[in-house]
C-alpha cells in the first residue's frame, strides 16, 4: 500500500520544479514558494498517513512523512486538510442543489430561470448563473436553532410536489409558479395573479421537484467539503500551485484556494456509498404509531448527518426499529461504517445497531444514547455473501429521539469489478 520512494532529489530540490502530474482528474503543479499543505490520507482499510502533500499522479499519491511515501491511488478513500470548517449556522443563506450539494452563497437575483449568486469563498469572482432546474431550494435565512433548521429541511424535502412554494419567516406560505427574484421582491404567479412578496420577510423558496433535474453520478467522483460549510460533487479537479479548478455537477467550473478545502472523499472505483444501492427491503416497526422513513445522505429529519459535531456527507438516516436489506452483487468484499445517534437528538435517544449477513448476526453495538461516543463498525467481510441487513433496534427509552445514523457507510468492491461500478 505505502512504500518508500527512492530518489536522488531532496525535498528542497524537488519543490523548486514544476511537477505536472495527472491523477484521477487532478493535475498538480508545485512551485517554489508554494505553501506546503499538511494532509491525512485514509486508505480503504482505514490506515492513515500523515504528512505534507508532494504530488498526485495517475496511480499514486506522494506524501512527505519524513521520507517520501507512495500511496496507490486505488487504495485511497479520502484526503483531509488541516483547515477548520465553520459549518452552517442560523441567519446564513444556502443554495441547495437537487443532487444534495449545497453552497453557502448569497442569492442575488433570478431572471430567465437562472439564479445569480455571490459566493464569498471565491472572493470578487462570482460563479456562473445557476439554472433553476438544478436546484431544490433557495434558503435566504436559516433559523437560529438546529431543531428549527431541521424542521425547515424536512419541509423542503417532503412537501408535496406540483408547485413552487415560498415560505415566509412568520410561517406563512404561498404556492404557485416562481417567476422572478430581485433585491426587493419574490414574484410568484398564483391562480393567474402575480404576487410580489417582500424578500426581507422570505425564509426560503422550495422549487417544484417535478421540474428539477437532479444531476447525479455513481461513477468516479470527488466530494469536496469546504471551510464555509459548502459541499460540492466534482467529476474532475485540477490544481495549479495553491489553487484548485473544480468541475462540479452543480456549478460547472470554479476555482478555489486549497486553503478552503477541508476534505476530498473519493467515491466510485472500489469505494461505493451504500446510499448508491437501492435497498431490496425496508422494514419499519413503530414502537407505538409514529412512522419514520429511510433517508439517504441525511438524517431522518432530512438535515445533515452529524455525530458529535462532525458532519458526514454520505450515509443513511434511520430510526428505531428499522431493518434495511440490500441484495449484494457478488463482488462486494467488505462493509464499513461509523454509527451513532444524530446530534439533532440533543443527547437523547437510545438504540442498538446491528448488522446481519445472509441472515446471520455478525456485529452488534452496545446500547448507544445521544451522548455516547461515535462507534466504528469493524470491517465486515462480504465475500461470497448475498444479503446485507442494517438494523437499528429500540434501547431502554423506547423510541424517543432515536435518530440513528449510519455515517460514511460504504461497500468495498474488488478491483476486478470496480470499473463496472463506474
Amino acid at each position: 500500500m505505502s512504500g518508500q520512494l527512492s530518489s536522488r532529489m531532496n525535498n528542497a530540490q524537488f519543490s523548486q520544479y514544476f511537477v505536472p502530474l495527472l491523477s484521477l482528474g487532478i493535475v498538480v503543479f508545485f512551485q517554489a514558494g508554494s505553501a506546503a499543505e499538511t494532509i491525512v490520507v485514509t486508505d480503504i482499510e482505514g490506515h492513515k498517513t500523515n504528512g505534507t502533500l508532494i504530488s498526485w499522479s495517475a496511480d499514486k499519491l506522494i506524501v512527505d512523512t519524513g521520507s517520501l511515501q507512495e500511496i496507490s491511488r486505488t487504495t485511497i478513500r479520502s484526503v483531509t486538510f488541516e483547515h477548520p470548517t465553520n459549518g452552517v449556522s442560523g441567519g446564513q443563506s444556502l443554495i441547495w442543489f437537487s443532487n444534495g450539494d449545497r453552497l453557502s452563497a448569497h442569492p442575488i437575483k433570478v431572471t430567465d430561470d437562472l439564479l445569480t449568486v455571490s459566493w464569498p469563498l471565491l472572493g470578487s469572482v462570482d460563479p456562473k448563473p445557476i439554472p433553476l432546474e438544478k436546484l431544490s431550494a433557495i434558503i435566504f435565512e436559516l433559523p437560529a436553532t438546529m431543531f428549527d433548521q431541521y424542521r425547515l429541511f424536512a419541509d423542503l424535502e417532503t412537501l408535496p410536489p406540483g408547485s413552487d412554494l415560498v415560505m415566509l419567516i412568520n410561517g406563512d406560505r404561498s404556492t404557485g409558479e416562481f417567476q422572478r427574484l430581485d433585491a426587493s421582491f419574490v414574484e410568484l404567479k398564483a391562480n393567474k395573479n402575480l404576487l410580489k412578496l417582500d424578500r426581507s420577510r422570505t425564509r426560503a423558496i422550495r422549487l417544484n421537484p417535478e421540474l428539477t433535474n437532479a444531476t447525479r453520478t455513481k461513477s468516479l467522483r470527488f466530494l469536496l467539503s469546504l471551510t464555509d460549510g459548502s459541499r460540492l460533487t466534482a467529476t474532475s479537479l485540477e490544481s495549479n500551485g495553491d489553487m484548485l479548478e473544480v468541475n462540479s455537477l452543480g456549478l460547472g467550473k470554479v476555482i478555489l484556494s486549497l486553503k478552503n478545502v477541508v476534505s476530498c472523499s473519493l467515491f466510485g472505483g472500489r469505494v461505493i456509498p451504500i446510499s448508491d444501492y437501492e435497498p431490496s427491503k425496508v422494514e419499519f416497526t413503530p414502537f407505538l404509531s409514529s412512522t419514520w422513513p429511510l433517508v439517504r445522505n441525511a438524517n431522518v429529519w432530512h438535515g445533515p448527518l452529524v455525530l458529535r459535531g462532525t458532519e458526514f456527507a454520505t450515509g443513511l438516516g434511520t430510526h428505531s426499529r428499522m431493518a434495511v436489506t440490500y441484495d449484494l452483487r457478488g463482488h462486494e468484499q467488505a462493509f464499513q461504517s461509523v454509527v451513532g445517534i444524530d446530534d439533532v437528538a440533543n443527547g437523547a435517544g437510545s438504540v442498538v445497531f446491528a448488522v446481519d449477513v445472509d441472515g446471520k448476526r455478525v456485529w452488534t453495538s452496545p446500547e448507544l444514547t445521544g451522548k455516547s461516543a461515535v462507534i466504528s463498525v469493524p470491517e465486515l467481510t462480504l465475500q461470497g455473501k448475498k444479503k446485507l441487513t442494517l438494523l437499528v433496534d429500540f434501547g431502554q427509552y423506547a423510541d424517543v429521539s432515536d435518530y440513528a445514523d449510519w455515517c460514511d457507510a460504504v461497500l468495498i468492491v474488488d478491483s476486478a469489478h470496480s470499473k463496472e461500478e463506474n
